[in-house]
């Protein structure tokens, strides 16, 4: 094992296939890989802890490693991939617009993440959602506008870091004007210095300000600025970032495997480039790694002969990254006491509180004097993103949850409105995710309202900031499990009053 080999090991953060950590991460662990990323595909629905499986294997051989994933709450969730997030997301929490709220979520969920054994938190997203229309951020967002995105990134930065766990901005220099999906293809945004920083860098120097620990780059292109996408680009990672922003933290890339950078550079060349550019930390993606760390290797040895990277560049990035590792390293003993079977508490009921105040109604009928006994509910099935993957949204979990489900029908994109069943009697909920920007769902709507006018629209999406005409509806900011459970309460005048997480 080489010198070197060490030194770009403790720069990268891969993923691995399976529930376990295979051999081959153990071994790259004791060469002193940096750590690992973790996807829903890792975790376990039931049984074992997430800790007995990934965390203790981990930590048995690099205790200070780096556990990394995503957890934004709402639609983005790793810990609650398999049922859905016990947190509301952004967008609900910048509707509700208090800082503190977000902050004891931020806290609820740095707590989660710890007792788990995760120290980097791959959020929160500070992109500012100028465009309605983004495919890939939306309620990812807290908003519109930069100066609330910016109390409430701050807030939450400082109620994760509170609990321990690294904070990570993202999406930089901010990914809110994009029509593309950057896991697809290359977004532009066609913006210059003075707009990114009137727009888009307010969140990102607000975060900074809070002690954020690391910030990752965006696979955007700014003409204006650079050909190269952000996570390559020298101008904006060191120039700006670095020299006009004055971070010294710890820069990650986002993941080499997104379709605009591994198709045109592959994971050794597009590895080589982020790091020359001032990234610090290599994320690969969820690909495992197996044979992506020596295409790694082999590049770096490669830039290293012709000078297009230095020894000292990566020795700047590993100390960065050891830092970072000393500062999320968990204390030695056993997890504290206490801590949930699946390693993740969510026992402080500050979601449910948070996602029904997101909550926005109009036209429902008035609460009834006994609770609702079930509604029926029809959901218009849309297209998923990576970021979310196939983690469960919807309002049927949430009405088993009160024992008020009827029944639940799925209805595929495209489909005959006039083949979807509908009960004659008894509440119905339509389901949709902004049907508004979705011609087939807003016209399966009208059809499903011209027959059960009573229906109420339940839309999990990024909506209208206020309910449009059209019938009773529900506004729930967001796709989490409980966005729906507080959905669910409204339309049932039940109350869930036990755990979320079962």
């Amino acid at each position: 094992m080489s010198t070197a080999t060490n030194l770009v090991n403790a720069c990268l953060l891969p993923a691995y296939d399976g529930r376990v950590p295979p051999d081959w991460i153990l071994r790259a662990l004791d060469q002193g890989l940096a750590g690992v990323g973790l996807f829903g595909t890792n975790l376990r629905s039931t049984g074992r802890s997430l800790r007995e499986d990934i965390v203790d294997p981990i930590r048995a051989v690099r205790p200070d490693a780096l556990i990394a994933l995503d957890e934004e709450g709402g639609d983005v969730t790793r810990l609650d991939y398999h049922r859905g997030s016990v947190y509301p997301g952004n967008h609900a929490l910048g509707t509700v617009d208090d800082p503190e709220l977000t902050r004891q979520v931020a806290l609820a969920i740095g707590s989660d993440l710890r007792e788990a054994g995760i120290n980097l938190c791959l959020g929160p997203c500070a992109d500012v959602n100028s465009r309605a229309t983004n495919p890939i951020i939306g309620v990812r967002s807290f908003g519109s506008r930069p100066g609330p995105v910016a109390r409430h990134t701050r807030a939450f930065v400082q109620g994760l870091q509170e609990r321990g766990v690294a904070a990570t901005l993202k999406h930089f220099p901010g990914h809110g004007d994009t029509g593309t999906d950057s896991h697809s293809a290359l977004p532009d945004i066609h913006r210059g210095l003075d707009a990114l920083r009137a727009l888009d860098l307010p969140p990102f120097t607000g975060g900074i300000a809070a002690g954020a620990k690391a910030v990752m780059t965006g696979h955007i292109r700014l003409p204006h600025l650079c050909d190269l996408p952000a996570t390559l680009s020298r101008r904006i990672v060191t120039g700006l970032l670095r020299e006009e922003l004055g971070y010294d933290g710890v820069v990650i890339s986002d993941a080499l495997e997104m379709a605009p950078v591994r198709d045109h550079w592959g994971f050794g060349g597009a590895a080589v480039l982020a790091w020359a550019a001032g990234v610090d930390l290599v994320l690969l993606g969820a690909t495992d790694g197996e044979q992506i760390l020596p295409e790694v290797h082999r590049a770096v040895e490669d830039a290293l002969r012709t000078g297009d990277l230095t020894v000292e560049r990566l020795e700047e990035a590993a100390a960065r990254v050891t830092a970072l590792r000393a500062w999320a390293a968990p204390p030695a003993g056993p997890h504290p006491a206490g801590a949930a079977a699946d390693g993740a508490a969510g026992g402080s009921g500050i979601g449910l509180v948070a996602a029904r105040r997101a909550l926005v109604a109009t036209g429902l009928p008035a609460a009834p004097e006994e609770p609702v006994r079930a509604v029926h509910t029809v959901r218009l099935l849309t297209g998923g993103n990576m970021a979310v993957g196939t983690a469960p949204w919807g309002l049927a979990p949430a009405l088993k949850l009160l024992d008020a489900l009827a029944s639940a029908t799925d209805v595929e994109p495209g489909a005959d409105p006039r083949e979807i069943a509908l009960p004659d009697t008894g509440p119905v909920a339509v389901v949709v995710r902004d049907a508004a920007l979705d011609p087939w769902q807003d016209t399966t709507l009208r059809a499903l309202r011209a027959r059960r006018p009573d229906l109420v629209t339940v839309d999990m999406g990024l909506g209208p900031r206020t309910p449009q005409p059209g019938g009773p509806q529900i506004l729930t900011r967001g796709a989490g499990l409980v966005n729906a459970v507080a959905a669910a309460e409204l339309l049932t005048g039940r109350t869930r009053t036990g755990p979320l997480r079962t």
